[in-house]
């Protein structure tokens, strides 16, 4: 017997030690960056680096080793991000100022993702609740985050921005900085949608709070927008700037806008009884100004190809269905960002949120070329970089995507930084797109044409008439008249 088992013991060694290595083998999310990526051909500048939102990077790598990726990210524009966890400080923050320390004797900035702490304010505690007729807390099941009333989430802010002012003490008391602080918090705050405003309807504190609220989605929406800005304000950013007045504080989604929101995101259901505007069967609604009395200074608007905006519209070009919604939510945060506030949109190619059981036959995504083209057009129209989220099998088709343009730009690098944009048609029609960015007499121009169109298009800039020729795929610098 003993025989039988140790060439049957042996034949599971090898199994366990090929699987092992063929896991050790596999490389890190940075070693899969960086073999898609090339070191930047022109310097950066002052210009905002390349954020990559999803990969995990090897924050315990040791010392010599994280130098080695810092670096090679650095001559590629891309920043390091380190993620703040919620949890014990004392094992969390001494990793994450080792990471800064590093970034400070390289010139580079330190990036962070404030995800990990900045949510929990809907915890559960009944208090924070709807109250129903009999007195009873009840919270809003069609989100997934079951959030409360927008005017009992308070009592949760101190314990929250003890969160935040933990890690602001240690960078503080380490001497490092904090340059840009971004998150991605959306599952948490009071919502207005789905049944959000049906809820409140049901809770006698929103009654007494809102008069007639079952009539004014209006005064809901505001009110709801109000209490998520004050939950960023002084759980996030005052915290944030009163240590590092300096820092880009930022939030997925935040921006300044026209009024109104052109996408839906995944959790978000289409329900009758609330206003919208149309355009084909595109469904836009109102939405409050929740940037500014947030305090951020720093945009990021979302910019994704999302599934549903191929059945939202009707183009006779299926990649003008993509082009437009995209061009017209990147045109309303820019045109309404002031210039001294940048502008990092998150951004994702592959078709967002796609049906669960896969796309559907004959289905058209937004190809390569053309998300490249958008991604000028937002550079030209005055979004000063990006932030790519994509899931992490995606990462070999994003990331070069993103870059490449990211790299190509920097060739303009002072007309990005110092030029001011021109041009904010969205045209309603597939036919051409131009964008421009005017500094020193000159405008760097995209056009993009969705139909066949090698003739000169004579376009007002300012007042005076400019022609600008057909260039595929090109950039183009014109003398102002």
């Amino acid at each position: 017997m003993r025989q039988r088992i140790q060439p049957i013991c042996a034949l599971l060694f090898i199994l366990t030690s090929l699987s092992v290595a063929g896991e050790a083998a596999k490389p890190s999310d940075a070693e899969r960056i960086l073999a898609v990526t090339k070191p930047l051909e022109h310097p950066r500048g002052g210009r905002p680096p390349l954020i990559l939102w999803t990969p995990n990077f090897p924050t315990q790598a040791s010392d010599d080793e994280l130098e080695r990726i810092l670096k090679e990210l650095n001559t590629r524009g891309i920043a390091f991000l380190t993620r703040w966890q919620h949890g014990e400080i004392e094992q969390h923050a001494p990793n994450a100022i080792r990471i800064a320390k590093l970034q400070k004797k390289l010139g580079m900035e330190t990036v962070i993702d404030g995800t990990g702490i900045a949510h929990g304010f809907y915890d559960g505690t009944p208090s924070t609740g709807h109250v129903s007729a009999d007195g009873k807390p009840f919270f809003d099941s069609s989100f997934f985050w079951r959030p409360g009333c927008p005017f009992a989430v308070q009592s949760r802010f101190a314990p929250m921005r003890e969160r935040t002012e933990a890690y602001l003490k240690a960078y503080a008391e380490a001497g490092v900085p904090v340059d840009y602080w971004l998150a991605d918090w959306e599952f948490d705050g009071p919502e207005e949608w789905n049944d959000g405003w049906a809820s409140a309807q049901r809770c006698t504190r929103c009654q007494e709070k809102i008069p007639d609220l079952a009539k004014n989605f209006e005064a809901y929406s505001k009110a709801v927008r109000s209490v998520r800005a004050q939950m960023q304000r002084e759980v996030f950013t005052a915290p944030i700037l009163k240590q590092f007045p300096a820092a880009r504080v930022g939030n997925y989604a935040i921006a300044p806008h026209d009024g109104h929101r052109y996408w839906w995101d995944f959790f978000e259901q289409r329900k009758e009884g609330l206003p919208y505007a149309r355009e084909h069967k595109a469904l836009y609604r109102p939405w409050a100004d929740e940037f500014t009395p947030s305090g951020y200074t720093c945009a990021m608007p979302v910019l994704y190809t999302w599934y549903h905006y191929a059945a939202d519209y009707e183009f006779k070009n299926p990649q003008y269905r993509w082009f437009y919604p995209l061009l017209k939510e990147a045109t309303s945060a820019a045109r309404h960002t002031p210039k001294q506030i940048p502008s990092l949109a998150f951004v994702h190619w592959t078709t967002t949120n796609p049906p669960k059981e896969g796309l559907p036959q004959g289905f058209e995504p937004m190809l390569r070329a053309m998300y490249q083209e958008f991604l000028w057009h937002a550079l030209l129209r005055g979004h000063d970089g990006f932030a790519m989220w994509c899931p992490a099998n995606e990462l070999e088709a994003e990331v070069p995507a993103v870059h490449e343009v990211y790299a190509q730009s920097q060739a303009y690098a002072e007309f990005l930084e110092q030029g001011e944009p021109v041009l904010w048609e969205v045209p309603a029609e597939s036919s051409s797109v131009i964008s421009a960015l005017k500094w020193n007499n000159k405008y760097l121009v995209r056009r993009t044409d969705f139909e066949p169109n090698p003739r000169v298009i004579r376009i007002d800039i300012e007042g005076q008439s400019v022609d600008i020729p057909s260039a595929e795929g090109k950039c183009q610098l014109i003398e102002a008249p």
